[in-house]
């Protein structure tokens, strides 16, 4: 058995839809497969406006919901056959009438929950599935829908919902030991429910997270992820018109690469499949023959080659300098407790032996609210000159290297260094964790392009016709 998911370019447009149509026909024939569906490309993001339309009282939303309804009928049109339609077009009516009344709702109410929310933006993934179960059905492939909203069971954390696995993969494998194994199974991505029964959501594009919780818990011999691109890249094709394709990474590795930036790959899909040591392919729509990239237990711990370079934009640096060494340890653990309560996800971390100074990277969104609330907890402090000072740095990135084994980390270390100085790039933190695979380091973000192209000639020896004989770069 194998689960094959869909993002939402690969059903962006109707000739698309049918592409994955001859898709899953072709992979279920061979296997028992089951299908994982997100929404169609940008339908997402317009049930986001339409809320945020209708919590203001602005009637747009009305028209949003029409140019939502427009595509999904326009796809109904022009991918199935017309003597199949009306059964798909009377679910289509049904949900949409649905989706009507809960905006209509929000908009007389002027307000909207998380959970409300979370049930709305959900909908463009049941809408994707209907169409698609009644596309396979037009064609004469036996299928089935089912929503995920009965399968994952999470907590109620809405907008970015924690799974209960204990729950969750009983829920599956009692699932999976009752389907009609003639009938492909479509399941819903992005969703599920908490223990009272309310949609709520995986976080954005979560559908790959779907495919890997219901591969993990079934222990599939696959999970196949269907994108626009040929596989997990070298570098991000929009900055580095070199970048590659890579073969193969460890799940280590492409767990690094989903935090660190790669777009590919959704951050929480490794770890259900790792454990249960079930591959991943990342595959292309747009060119099924493609090899792709293969995600799976890769030894390579004397692979001398690095993997993928990838950055994050928009991060600041909060420093906290000059505390006394004897209270040092108090107060680094009161931060941790603020930034708990707070709920502000940390990029990086670097602290001196001393503990006299401590740095922080977040994202940009949280500097003013992270210093706010830092001088605020320690007003007596900073009044006593235990805290000597507190500073931000705005416009950095984080840019990181990928896939370096323990044997090779020195001199990939020292290559790094030595680029960076060829080349004028200050790295502000350098940040090497022994037990990692990875090598990270902030830049001001005005060098990221540059940084990332110099780092891909040096290690994937491509040249870079746009480096200049004085060695500056000019990416404009």
């Amino acid at each position: 058995m194998k689960v094959i998911k869909f993002g939402g370019t690969s059903i962006g447009v109707p000739d698309l839809f049918l592409r994955v149509a001859e898709i899953i026909s072709s992979r279920s024939e061979k296997e028992f497969t089951i299908v994982v569906l997100s929404a169609i490309g940008g339908i997402t993001d317009k049930l986001i406006d339409a809320i945020e339309y209708a919590r203001r009282g602005n009637q747009k939303y009305i028209g949003i919901l029409e140019e939502v309804k427009s595509t999904h009928y326009d796809f109904l049109s022009k991918a199935i056959a017309v003597d199949n339609q009306q059964q798909t077009k009377h679910q289509l009516d049904k949900l949409f009438k649905e989706l009507e009344n809960k905006l209509k709702g929000v908009f007389l109410l002027q307000e909207c929950s998380n959970r409300i929310s979370d049930s709305i933006i959900t909908f463009g993934e049941l809408l994707s599935c209907t169409l698609s179960e009644g596309l396979l059905k037009s064609q004469g492939v036996d299928c089935e829908f089912h929503n995920a909203a009965k399968l994952i069971r999470t907590n109620s954390n809405y907008g970015d919902a924690e799974v209960n696995f204990s729950v969750t993969n009983r829920l599956l494998q009692e699932w999976y030991n009752g389907l009609n194994q003639k009938h492909i199974p479509i399941v819903n991505g992005f969703t599920g429910s908490d223990e009272n029964g309310y949609v709520t959501s995986l976080g954005r594009s979560g559908s790959d997270y779907t495919a890997t919780i219901i591969g993990g818990a079934l222990n599939a011999s696959i999970v196949e992820i269907w994108t626009d691109v040929d596989g997990v890249l070298s570098a991000d094709p929009k900055i580095v018109s070199s970048a590659i394709t890579i073969d193969e990474l460890s799940y280590n590795e492409a767990s690094s690469l989903a935090v660190l930036g790669g777009k590919v790959i959704h951050p929480k899909t490794i770890a259900p499949v790792e454990k249960q040591s079930v591959p991943v392919s990342i595959l292309n729509t747009f060119n099924p023959e493609a090899k792709g990239t293969f995600i799976g237990s890769a030894n390579n711990q004397n692979d001398v080659n690095i993997k993928t370079i990838t950055f994050l934009k928009n991060l600041s640096l909060i420093g906290i300098y000059e505390t006394e060494s004897i209270y040092g340890q108090k107060i680094l653990a009161r931060l941790f407790g603020l930034l708990a309560r707070l709920e502000i996800p940390i990029v990086a971390i670097s602290k001196s032996a001393d503990d006299q100074s401590i740095l922080f990277v977040v994202q940009s969104e949280f500097e003013q609210l992270f210093l706010e609330k830092i001088k605020s907890e320690f007003v007596l402090e900073i009044e006593k000159n235990f805290i000597g000072n507190i500073n931000s740095r705005s416009n950095l990135s984080l840019v990181s290297v990928i896939g370096i084994s323990q044997n090779t980390k020195s001199p990939i270390v020292g290559r790094i260094h030595d680029v960076l100085d060829n080349y004028g790039i200050q790295s502000l933190i350098f940040l090497d964790d022994p037990c990692s695979l990875n090598i990270s380091f902030i830049v001001d973000a005005s060098e990221v392009e540059k940084t990332v192209n110099v780092l891909h000639e040096e290690f994937f020896g491509e040249s870079i016709t746009s480096v200049k004989e004085n060695k500056v770069v000019n990416f404009a």
